[in-house]
């Protein structure tokens, strides 16, 4: 056999084993939500011990749902789903837990209003539900509404106080609007209440943005510490290490959250930065494109293939990256500064 028809060959096959998988994947998803047990007239109640359990699994995969990375959403099977939770809800409209599972599907398929007219008509049903506030708060922030977003997580934190995840993702939508002492304070009573990698994370990225890098770097080992397999953790150690000067340790670190996570967008925005620390801005600026690729809506990764390009000597493409990432964040400084200095050098000017 040549050469060439031997190459083509193993494509084929790779290209059929991936789809078997995606098939099979959605099959065992469609089949996951028709075996679900429903509520129903004349069933034997659980005891109380085994509801819980059953209510506890049931948050966790709604939280796993909502808080999913865009790059690993199968579409199809999603709107699949969304067909089945439409006549669930149908057949049992007073159901809180179908509607905040419909309200999970609609937001990963983009719908935030479905999304959030699904999960407030949840809430209406059990205003008391914490779960059901927080991913509200998450789906109103994610449209923007920072003040009905502030009430909601802060509802859900009333309710339910000792809950980590609450207070991790007020903390996250904080830090993303610029409010950094607040959103320490959320992360540290996050990790206080369960010290995951994720909320150990995001301290570390919030420490950095108020300058203590020690702490960041702490935080962030303690993130890796805690989930050694987590590709987030790494990016803040990344991150907090890039600061601290530590720039050949940051690159081993940021090759590490590639290989753990390779479709994640912020993977290859460590793994650039780590790059253009040590002076190479052409893998640089090929990493923030391969992380623009994944997530084009994420404004990080605009404003640093934006000050990469600058840096480069592509000062109009900086410009116009510059400007996508404040369209997306407005609450991004450190994009609308690089925005400064690219407009000065468009002009030929220095930024004063």
């Amino acid at each position: 056999m040549s050469a060439p028809i031997l190459a083509f060959c193993l494509i084929l096959a790779q290209l059929l084993s991936q789809q078997i998988c995606a098939n099979a994947a959605h099959a065992a998803a469609v089949d996951e939500i028709k075996r679900e047990p429903l509520r129903r007239e004349g069933r034997k109640p659980a005891s109380s011990q085994t509801a819980y359990a059953a209510q506890l699994r049931n948050n966790q995969a709604l939280i796993k749902l909502m808080f999913s990375p865009a790059a690993a959403v199968d579409l199809r099977s999603v709107g699949d789903l969304i067909i089945l939770y439409r006549r669930k809800v149908t057949d049992n409209p007073q159901d809180s837990n179908l509607r905040l599972k419909l309200g999970g599907y609609l937001f990963l398929a983009g719908d935030l209003e479905g999304a959030a007219t699904e999960i407030k008509r949840a809430v209406a049903l059990k205003p008391d539900d914490y779960l059901a506030h927080t991913l509200l708060a998450h789906v109103l922030d994610q449209a923007m509404d920072e003040s009905s977003a502030d009430i909601e997580f802060k509802r859900a934190i009333q309710l339910r106080p000792s809950e980590s995840f609450a207070h991790e993702y007020f903390a996250d939508s904080l830090l993303r609007r610029g409010e950094i002492s607040e959103a320490i304070d959320q992360y540290r009573q996050a990790v206080m209440s369960r010290p995951t990698s994720s909320a150990f994370s995001g301290l570390s990225d919030a420490l950095l943005a108020s300058r203590d890098v020690t702490g960041a770097v702490k935080a962030a080992r303690q993130a890796v510490s805690a989930e050694p397999s987590s590709a987030r953790a790494h990016c803040a150690l990344t991150r907090a290490l890039l600061l601290a000067g530590e720039y050949q340790c940051a690159l081993r670190t940021a090759r590490q959250a590639t290989l753990l996570d390779p479709s994640s967008a912020d993977s290859h925005l460590a793994m650039g930065r780590a790059l253009y620390a040590g002076k190479n801005i052409a893998a640089a600026c090929e990493e923030f494109r391969q992380a623009v690729k994944i997530d084009p809506l994420n404004a990080q990764a605009r404003n640093d293939l934006g000050f990469a390009l600058y840096g480069a000597g592509d000062v109009s493409t900086a410009v116009a990256e510059l400007k996508l990432a404040l369209r997306i964040n407005p609450h991004l400084s450190e994009a609308r500064n690089n925005l400064e200095i690219a407009i000065y050098g468009l002009t030929g000017q220095k930024h004063p």
